[in-house]
């Protein structure tokens, strides 16, 4: 039996197979990351930190444990291997972001309650038809409108609500279903993109431009960042719904999907008094958190926070505690919590300064400028993808860029645009807020968003790049 069982262990099936590499290959990034000697530039700190964010990329790309587990497993050995204390390894879950994330799923479960997403996608029906393909396209460009003005992971989280409509109707199981990796993926992109179109579209924009006015005394006007990240927006989302469509093939929408739905929107008949409150309620938070541009006061985790709250009041009983717990993907608000929390010991142990202090010495600076931007541009994309610290990375990189454009006569406004955009979120591993929120309901994996989501990013980089030096000069900003 003992022999046997060692067999079983060792075999495919076992801990030989791909998650038992990661295992592995985790294990020996943080015994090699113990042995090596601090330096002048990064202390042992510093690298053990490096060690535990590969340790956690390693388990998170090979599956080897559920993510939410890995995430808590690489704090807890975050501690063991001396990169942190207790306090400062699971400090991340203190951040308000993970806190606005839990709050904002009562709009998918308060969606849910009602038949306004049936009847918006029959409408969808009438211009897509049943295509599957068409019907992505549709709902990347709604997406990416509305993150135009909205954050990007609230955007993200109010379609990947509607989406379950349509593949609730298509029986598309989670992990089988191309076209519901196909929707999982696509949407979080296309939040993405949009969130460059204005200033309110993300918080990394507003900072960005913070940061300019600090270093420069130069402002942005909003109708100025619309002319720059609208062409932007208007070139990728089509090129990427191609990219995804192509590579992950989604499966035809069956007839009786499509007529099930329309038989559905036909029977919904008139808004019921509960729908039309749910409605003012999904739609009264996204417009407050527009405001928020504006006052400050809007933050918006307390809009998120007192909406939800407003949700369970006596006499308007929009949701029960059980429906939105059951909305909420805890797993990946352990993630979430995991990655802010390895983020902030990436820039507590000076880890992240170490890195782009070592890129900015390799030489770049010293190559044709448009080969540097994009040089600069696909390493903080690639860095972002691991160390999901896009403040950081602003507050870093931005200074830096700032002093290299001014020597060779070229706008601040450049550098400072092609961060806000990059930071804003990727599309290689779902370890950002954005992608995390759908990729915790399971239809795809981390392999899958590499699959799907390298053509876009190459795409997404190489328009930034020729794009925005050449715009901001024809505007003269």
């Amino acid at each position: 039996m003992a022999q046997e069982a060692l067999v079983k262990f060792f075999s495919k099936e076992g801990f030989l197979n791909k998650k038992g590499l990661g295992l592995v290959l985790g294990l020996a990034v943080l015994i090699i990351a113990s042995f090596m000697p601090e330096t002048a530039d990064i202390t042992h700190q510093g690298i053990m930190v490096i060690g535990v964010l590969l340790f956690a990329v390693c388990l998170w790309v090979c599956g080897t444990f559920p993510v939410g587990v890995t995430g808590i497993l690489a704090l807890v050995m975050a501690v063991v291997v001396g990169a942190a204390d207790y306090k400062m390894a699971f400090g991340g879950f203190s951040a308000s972001v993970v806190f606005y994330v839990i709050a904002i799923f009562s709009l998918p479960a308060l969606l849910a309650k009602t038949q306004w997403g049936v009847r918006l996608v029959a409408r969808l029906f009438r211009l897509t038809g049943d295509s599957s393909s068409k019907l992505i396209l549709a709902f990347m460009i709604g997406t990416g409108l509305i993150s135009t003005v909205m954050s990007d992971v609230p955007a993200a989280v109010l379609f990947m609500g509607i989406a379950y409509v349509v593949l609730r109707a298509a029986d598309c199981q989670p992990g089988k279903s191309n076209l519901g990796k196909c929707m999982m993926i696509a949407i979080p992109i296309a939040a993405v993109i949009g969130g460059v179109v204005t200033p309110a579209g993300s918080s990394f924009n507003v900072l960005a431009m913070g940061l300019l006015q600090q270093a420069t005394g130069q402002t942005i006007s909003f109708l100025d960042w619309i002319l720059v990240g609208l062409p932007i927006a208007v070139m990728c989302i089509p090129l990427c719904w191609i990219s995804i469509v192509k590579i992950l093939k989604p499966e035809p929408l069956e007839k009786v999907a499509f007529d099930a739905l329309r038989e559905k929107a036909a029977e919904a008949g008139k808004p019921t008094t509960y729908e039309i409150r749910a409605l003012v309620m999904i739609l009264a938070l996204p417009v407050l958190w527009i405001l928020g541009s504006w006052f400050p006061i809007l933050n918006v985790t307390t809009v998120a926070i007192i909406g939800l709250a407003i949700m369970f009041i006596p006499g308007v009983n929009l949701l029960t505690w059980d429906e939105f717990s059951k909305a909420v993907p805890w797993t990946i608000i352990l993630m979430m919590g995991s990655v802010l929390s390895i983020g902030g010991m990436f820039s507590a142990s000076g880890a992240d300064k170490f890195i782009t202090n070592l890129f900015m010495s390799s030489g770049v600076t010293s190559l044709d400028f448009t080969l540097f931007l994009l040089v600069t541009v696909i390493f903080v994309y690639l860095l972002h993808t691991i160390a999901p610290v896009g403040a950081a990375i602003l507050s870093l990189f931005l200074p830096i860029l700032i002093g290299v454009c001014a020597a060779v006569g070229v706008s601040a406004a450049v550098p400072t645009m092609l961060l806000a955009f990059i930071v804003a979120g990727n599309f290689l591993l779902p370890v950002n807020p954005t992608l995390i929120v759908t990729y915790g309901e399971g239809y795809y994996t981390f392999g899958d968003m590499f699959k799907a989501g390298v053509i876009p990013a190459v795409i997404f980089c190489v328009t930034m790049v020729l794009w925005v030096p050449f715009m901001c000069g024809v505007l003269g900003l």
